[in-house]
């Protein structure tokens, strides 16, 4: 059964529908409360979920890092979603490998003094 299927499409259908709809009374002031209580606190991290396209390729490699790392492909992603976040707020620049290499090869290796 398709979702259209279940979305009336005559004015019949509709009224169908419509009859079979009932609602429920407003709670009750003591379960008004509990249900009040259940919500997540003012302030507190409220999860929201993003929906993306990867290439196949790119989520093998995100579901292979996020395996080494031993955590969800999920909580990998939004660390590195953070990760970039972090240093585009400390206003640093990003330079390409070719340009990072390039600056290695220019270093002097280290002196190890015994």
């Amino acid at each position: 059964m398709s979702h259209d299927d279940a979305v009336p499409q005559t004015p019949e259908q509709l009224a169908a529908f419509m009859t079979g709809l009932a609602f429920e009374p407003p709670p009750e002031p003591q379960d008004e409360q509990a249900l009040l209580d259940s919500l997540p606190a003012a302030g507190s991290s409220v999860m929201v979920v993003r929906s993306l396209r990867l290439p196949i390729e790119l989520d093998q490699a995100v579901a292979s890092a996020a395996q080494a790392a031993e955590v969800p492909k999920t909580a990998w992603i939004r660390q590195a979603i953070e990760m970039a976040l972090a240093v585009q707020a400390d206003d640093d620049q990003p330079i390409s490998r070719a340009e990072a290499l390039r600056a290695l090869t220019l270093l002097r290796p280290a002196r190890h003094v015994a």
